[in-house]
């Protein structure tokens, strides 16, 4: 009987290709693991990538309303923190204007006032709140601010109450000046847009908007309360205590009444907050499906992904060993 035998030439070949091969199927099985994911797509799916290719689409729709809902979320958040802000302010204020009020005492007025203005600046300031280099009170106008700077609307205000010598005619006029159609507030004070903050997607047939402008009744109201006050602080009035302790208790009173309105506008935003986070739950969730489905159709086990690539690991160092040992023969270990 004759033996077949190669050369050593052919047989460095063989060792080298079997290398290769063996390092290959490694590197696919150590991918797969760490992916998930088999590399070969085509011999599981049959050909038929069209339920794949719709569970990919979907996924990425997913992560850009995510990125949207994400962002809509900030805005409505940082809109709250504001209105929360500005109610927090209004009813620290009220007492001492009721008991300046009360007491008709010309420093307790002047003190109370001179608090009321500074207020009345902080809460212009939280009106024209920006996030992103974008304001979030001026409507659709989001690339100035909501309100005229708060000296600029007290200085108006001055002008306009100048003539009067009641506290009566003082609060007239404040309300005229913010409430009148094409009055001081929308020419001059109000820098935003009449139309809403831009619709945002964020989910399949889901749209959301910022509600609140900083032209809403609710936060009018609370603005010219503040100005009765702070007016004292600008020489309305000076020298008629019982006509500055009247317009006093004016602007305690109205800011008392303007709280259930701007509970109300809180309450909208609130509930703004409350379906983003409803969406959100539930993109989360069809995402969450949508992976599995993937993982079903193009998933690769990790347990037996594992056993192969441990099984490869063994071919690998049994060939080392294998051609370590034949390379350490010479002739007379051979014969």
């Amino acid at each position: 009987m004759s033996n077949l035998t190669i050369g050593d030439m052919v047989g460095t070949f063989q060792t080298q290709r079997l290398t290769r091969q063996l390092k290959a199927e490694l590197t696919r099985l150590s991918t797969e693991l760490t992916t998930g994911v088999r590399e070969n797509t085509a011999s599981k799916m049959t050909g038929d990538f069209g339920p794949i290719a719709g569970i990919e689409r979907t996924l990425k729709a997913l992560d850009a309303y995510r990125t949207a809902t994400s962002e809509a979320a900030i805005v409505t958040d940082t809109v709250q923190l504001s209105l929360e802000y500005i109610q927090t302010t209004n009813q620290e204020l009220v007492p001492g204007l009721l008991q300046a009020s009360s007491a008709r005492n010309s420093t307790l007025i002047q003190t109370s006032a001179i608090d009321a203005e500074q207020k009345f600046a902080s809460v212009v300031s939280h009106l024209n709140t920006r996030l992103a280099d974008r304001t979030l009170m001026a409507g659709a106008a989001t690339d100035g601010p909501a309100l005229a700077g708060a000296d600029t609307i007290m200085a108006a205000l001055v002008a306009g109450t100048s003539g009067a010598t009641t506290a009566a005619d003082v609060s007239t006029a404040v309300d005229a000046w913010f409430d009148a159609p094409g009055g001081g507030f929308e020419t001059l004070g109000y820098l935003g847009s009449t139309s809403g903050m831009g619709l945002t997607r964020i989910g399949d047939g889901d749209l959301v908007r910022q509600p609140v402008r900083a032209d809403d009744q609710a936060l009018r109201d609370v603005m010219k309360s503040y100005a009765k006050s702070a007016l004292i602080a600008e020489g309305v009035l000076t020298g008629d205590v019982d006509e500055q302790a009247a317009l006093t208790k004016i602007a305690a009173e109205g800011l008392l009444t303007a709280d259930g309105a701007l509970t109300t506008l809180r309450a909208q935003v609130g509930a703004q907050q409350a379906r983003i986070e409803d969406i959100s739950v539930q993109n989360a969730a069809e995402r969450s499906a949508l992976e599995i489905a993937r993982a079903d159709l193009i998933g690769a086990d990790p347990y037996d992904t594992a056993t192969e690539l441990e099984a490869v690991y063994g071919q690998i160092e049994t060939l080392y060993t294998v051609t370590a040992r034949i390379a350490q023969l010479n002739f007379t270990d051979y014969m």
